[in-house]
């Protein structure tokens, strides 16, 4: 056995939220790496000894809400903990609709915090996700709406209206200017098309010339492998690299991390596995994003009970614990009846609710962070009241914020992907020191991810026990 001081990590990733971090260990997982999430880093030494083969590690965090200051006390310490794993790359995932702006969940923030902390000396910056519908096209972002249609960023009719950091914007390299004062690049598509040589001349370039970071066009796979294979071969010339970027660069980097000899691809790992239907599910939802909106209504059609919360009402001190209670009971009936459950504050971005909430926030001088913190930790409560009052197995949290938020009430202290269900939302196994928790199935899905039935494709997803596949070593 190779000794903890020597083992390292192939890649090391940081997600700025829940649903995207699954997201990425997804990508990572199905182009055969081992991989698990964290919570909170471990120590080196103590990570190779629970997760001796372990090749890419993520971390999930919460960042995509957090202020300049709040991001720069997390990724330091963060970052910092992450050098101890020794990966030739280091991604900071960030969501592949790059919503963010100068004061909340700054991604060029990210990038000038872990530009120092890696002494990279430029960061590629991939936002792109083909597989989901978001491309980059000289500079400019787009992003699908459901399976329909296709839109520029700051005209997408959800993303322009994100009630934390609505996009205005599309040309990315202004959108990062906004956010940070280092110099930007763009590798566009025709750069790319030229092959890997000229591109990774063209990074040396933006080096000698004081470029910080380097925006890459995507609008095919094609384009995403190369980028990778490109970043992998820039990490031949330095001791490591700093990237940041979408979920979908965790196969783009398999793939260039097997090409170059770093692990052998296991075979069948794209074979679908026999399991068992984990009976009944248990859905909450704070999300307003439209494809949620859908699900939801898809849920409530097809047999699911469904619990309108009054997110306003969460806001009052007086009667909301009787309210909760409430819900809670009504939740723990159906599920011991054996009924799935879906539990949501808005369906949609018209919902009145959403209106009623922002109202009685004004009323009672709440900021927006403190009213979303408030809502998150009262579906955290209810969420973890739940779990712990039933014999639930398989649970679906939707919404990126408020995932990051329950999460925060299950002691989860890691996650390792056990299925996917279509792109970008797989079912996870759940690793807990509270035994009615550890083994557990929990979806972090984002608001705008999945297909109008994804609800009841993972009510019937079939996995295998947790004891057959666990990573850890007891």
């Amino acid at each position: 056995m190779k000794s903890h001081k020597t083992q390292k990590t192939l890649v090391t990733f940081y997600g700025d939220d829940f649903t995207g971090t699954a997201a990425t260990a997804e990508a990572f997982t199905a182009s055969g790496m081992s991989t698990i999430i964290l919570t909170e880093p471990l120590p080196g030494d103590k990570l190779f000894e629970r997760f001796p083969d372990i090749k890419a590690v993520g971390i999930a965090g919460t960042t995509r809400t957090m202020t300049c200051d709040q991001l720069d006390e997390t990724l330091k310490r963060v970052f910092m903990d992450l050098k101890d794993y020794r990966s030739p790359v280091f991604l900071y995932k960030v969501c592949s609709t790059f919503d963010s702006s100068p004061e909340i969940g700054s991604i060029g923030k990210a990038i000038e915090i872990g530009k120092n902390v890696f002494s990279t000396r430029i960061v590629p910056v991939l936002p792109a996700a083909p597989r989901l519908g978001r491309f980059t096209v000289f500079g400019h972002h787009f992003a699908a709406l459901g399976q329909t249609s296709i839109h520029r960023l700051d005209r997408h009719p959800s993303m322009m209206k994100h009630p934390v950091t609505p996009m205005n914007e599309s040309d990315l390299l202004i959108h990062l200017s906004k956010q940070t004062s280092l110099k930007s690049g763009l590798i566009n598509i025709f750069d790319l098309d030229r092959g890997e040589k000229h591109v990774l001349s063209l990074l040396n370039e933006f080096v000698n010339d004081g470029i910080s970071i380097a925006l890459f066009d995507c609008l095919y796979e094609r384009h995403l492998m190369l980028a990778s294979k490109v970043m992998r071969k820039f990490v031949s010339q330095n001791e490591s690299i700093f990237i940041s970027g979408s979920q979908e660069l965790g196969y783009g980097l398999s793939h260039a991390f097997a090409e170059s000899g770093d692990f052998e691809i296991p075979a069948g790992i794209h074979t679908d596995i026999a399991g068992t239907i984990k009976r009944p599910l248990f859905v909450i939802s704070g999300s307003c994003a439209t494809v949620t909106g859908e699900q939801i209504l898809w849920a409530k059609n097809n047999g699911f009970m469904d619990v309108e919360l009054k997110p306003g009402d969460l806001l009052q001190a007086k009667g909301h614990d009787l309210y909760l209670e409430q819900i809670i009971d009504v939740i723990i009936r159906h599920l011991s009846n054996n009924n799935p459950v879906i539990v949501h504050t808005a369906i949609g971005m018209d919902d009145p609710r959403i209106g009623i909430f922002e109202k009685r926030a004004r009323a009672l001088s709440l900021s927006r962070e403190q009213a979303n913190e408030m809502l998150g930790n009262a579906l955290g409560e209810i969420t973890q009241k739940v779990v712990e009052h039933t014999s639930l197995k398989r649970l679906v949290v939707m919404g990126g914020d408020t995932s990051g938020r329950v999460q925060k009430y299950l002691d989860i202290n890691a996650l390792q992907v056990a299925k996917s269900i279509g792109i970008a939302a797989p079912v996870c196994y759940a690793y807990s020191r509270k035994k009615y928790i550890n083994g557990m199935e929990i979806v972090f899905k984002g608001g705008q991810i999945g297909s109008v039935n994804y609800l009841g494709e993972v009510q019937n997803a079939k996995t295998i026990p947790f004891e057959e596949c666990s990573l850890e070593v007891i």
